[in-house]
């Protein structure tokens, strides 16, 4: 369970008597490709931590797929929105390789929240974090042009390449396959 206690590590510090308390909560999901994770209109009941695999989290409108996010190796993934408010979500996170996801359940989170005042510091830093991600990501859409939305994403991500179809990053870019092809040949 290294996996866990890195990742929160990497936002506040942890005591072998936390790290004790901690660990028994989280456990290890796996999902073949092409499995449903989360559906829109369900509530999302687990908060996850990505072991292996790589997801993509979306939303459909006008029968298109229009993708906000991926997640892979030692990320976040879920519908984070559905499971803090939990309340039914409108995002669906689709497993796009067979993935392993560490997670945990909503009651167990807000137990340690309770019992362990670290563990509420750091929800409040991923949320943060996750708002300032989702804000810089709305500018970048609404003033950036196609191809510096491919050069700042090829910058931070170029991996993703490797990991995802060309159709899933243009959407995620908010442009046509054809639009990125062109781009693509362009920048590389």
């Amino acid at each position: 369970m290294d996996l866990v206690i890195n990742t929160i590590s990497r936002y506040v510090p942890l005591t072998a008597s936390d790290r004790k308390m901690i660990l028994p909560f989280w456990k290890d999901h796996a999902f073949a490709k092409n499995d449903v994770i989360s559906k829109p209109g369900s509530v999302e009941q687990r908060f996850y931590i990505v072991r292996s695999g790589v997801q993509k989290i979306f939303f459909e409108h006008d029968l298109n797929d229009h993708i906000l996010g991926f997640s892979y190796d030692g990320s976040w993934c879920g519908d984070y929105t559905s499971f803090v408010t939990q309340k039914p979500g409108s995002l669906s996170v689709l497993a796009l390789s067979n993935s392993v996801l560490c997670g945990i359940d909503h009651k167990d989170l807000m137990y340690l929240f309770e019992e362990l005042p670290i563990m509420e510091r750091w929800g409040r830093l991923i949320l943060e974090e996750l708002l300032v991600g989702r804000a810089q990501r709305e500018i970048e859409i609404l003033s950036l042009s196609a191809e510096d939305r491919f050069r700042k994403v090829m910058d931070r991500s170029a991996h993703l390449l490797q990991l995802v179809s060309q159709k899933d990053i243009a959407s995620y870019l908010g442009m046509t396959p054809e639009t990125f092809s062109r781009i693509r040949a362009k920048v590389q």
